[in-house]
């Protein structure tokens, strides 16, 4: 895929200043992307609700040192389908729904590559303005948070079953993820987010602890332009659906982080009053989870399938999680994208990959869902410019941290004139087998790796923190200069 429109690019010799990301629901994206906890919960009490009527008559007969749920979810299971990385990819929709104005929207899109061995859950975030085209000559685009919509309306007109036309427009929308990713797509789950209040007064609310008060003085009113007063006291607090939701999805009074907190504690309150044998053993409580989850849930995962998930679910914890959203800001993990004037697309804000094409996408899509290493290591960085290239040490810590690595300093080197672009591992042994400097010597071609530290940047003549030093050298230069607009960019604002 190429994108003809011009880059908006600043000169190379301008500085970076600081700027306000255009994705408007940044933070909200954050919140969304912890939704794979609610669709293992939802598949795996989907599948336990199945399962019950299989087992039902085994249940009284089960002995007090074997678990109720493993019983359940042993019934019936079949691994998951995966691709070569022994991953299994999820598309993860979320809409409105009901009757609200673009109720098919999915302005949700996140892609979880689940892998069981290592209990591990990357996840990535699509901003729902990312243009893309529609058909192959290119003559036809929008936002991709239209994508199933307008497909879905494509096959209501050819089809005659309305379950039908939705299937084949989720289909359709794996495919486009896909593309753009560059990552095989196994399975989707399309999520009315309205379900959640329903799923938390399904389980008979949630309980969560606060260190302290919690007051928000403008909590949206649903469906007005008015604002309330919410607040919950420090220490126990039952919450139903309404407050639950509310409590997490405030924002005003705390920051973007805090309310990440905020949900994940929730999912993780859901997660375990789900699997706690209050409701297990309830088949009331089962039933009325399952209703909730059937009216807001749609997925392509078979019966078998559910039930490999939900012996999976207490497997994963919050710890499991790791996200990352695509932004437009390049010396940001994951900012490949920036918004083009909006006269070039009928007054329209979105954003377009910033090298033309899906490339770098697909290689960080690559990096951050089968390579997780580099991201749970983080090791400090310092990047160091020993050639008379101006701007060469800039370039390269934007280049580096938006693939995901910890560049905490960079500026001149302690030396001039070096040929050879040189990796110093401070640390010793101590690094010895990392994967940063096995990826660091895949992004910096001609790279070498030593723990034979000059005595210019021995500890009595160089102040860092970082653990690995990154000397660029003359020889990196040919590289740089032929690989520029693909890979070096970055953009200020006006």
């Amino acid at each position: 895929m190429s994108f003809k429109t011009k880059k908006i690019r600043s000169d190379k010799k301008v500085h970076i200043i600081s700027k306000t990301s255009k994705i408007k629901d940044a933070g909200l994206s954050i919140i969304k992307t912890n939704a794979i906890l609610i669709v293992i919960i939802c598949v795996a009490v989907f599948g336990i609700y199945k399962a019950t009527a299989k087992v039902s008559s085994i249940i009284s007969d089960i002995s007090s040192g074997v678990s109720v749920k493993e019983i359940l979810l042993s019934v019936i299971s079949s691994p998951l389908d995966e691709d070569e990385y022994g991953h299994t990819n999820f598309l993860l929709l979320g809409i409105g729904g009901g009757d609200h104005d673009g109720g098919d929207l999915t302005d949700s899109i996140i892609i979880a590559s689940l892998d069981e061995y290592s209990n591990l859950v990357p996840m990535l975030s699509i901003p729902r303005d990312l243009y893309v085209e529609y058909n192959e000559a290119g003559t036809y685009g929008d936002r991709i948070n239209r994508y199933y919509e307008l497909s879905k309306l494509d096959y209501e007109d050819s089809v005659e079953d309305e379950e039908e036309a939705q299937k084949l427009a989720l289909e359709d929308t794996a495919e486009k993820v896909s593309e753009i990713l560059g990552i095989e797509i196994h399975y989707y789950a399309l999520i009315d987010f309205v379900g959640f209040v329903e799923v938390v007064d399904a389980i008979g609310g949630i309980d969560v602890y606060l260190e302290s008060s919690f007051y928000d003085n403008a909590y949206p009113v649903e469906g007005t332009d008015y604002f309330q007063t919410f607040s919950l006291s420090s220490g126990d607090n039952h919450l139903d659906g309404e407050t639950a939701l509310k409590y997490a999805r405030s924002r005003h009074t705390t920051s973007d982080f805090d309310r990440a907190i905020r949900q994940q504690e929730i999912l993780n309150a859901i997660k375990d009053k789900t699997f706690s044998l209050g409701v297990l053993g309830s088949p009331g409580k089962l039933k009325d989870l399952y209703e909730a989850i059937s009216d807001n849930f749609v997925t392509n995962l078979n019966f078998t399938e559910i039930a490999h998930l939900g012996k999976l679910a207490d497997d994963f914890s919050g710890d499991s999680m790791l996200s990352q959203v695509f932004t437009d800001t390049p010396w940001e993990t994951a900012g490949f994208l920036y918004a083009p004037p909006r006269e070039m697309f009928n007054g329209a804000a979105v954003f377009l990959p910033s090298s033309g094409d899906y490339s770098e996408i697909q290689d960080f899509a690559n990096l951050f869902l089968y390579h997780t290493d580099l991201f749970e290591e983080q090791i400090p960085l310092q990047i160091v410019n020993s050639t008379k290239h101006e701007g060469l040490a800039t370039d390269t810590m934007v280049y580096l941290k938006r693939y995901g690595f910890n560049v905490t300093r960079y500026g001149n080197a302690a030396r001039v004139g070096e040929t050879q672009t040189t990796i110093f591992n401070l640390a010793g042994e101590e690094l010895e087998g990392s994967k940063t400097l096995e990826y660091l010597q895949k992004m910096l071609p001609g790279a070498v790796i030593t723990s034979e530290i000059p005595e210019d940047y021995s500890p009595i003549n160089w102040e860092t923190e970082a653990d690995i030093i990154i000397e660029m050298g003359e020889d990196f230069i040919p590289y740089y200069e032929a690989n520029y607009d693909a890979r070096f960019y970055y953009w200020v604002s006006e």
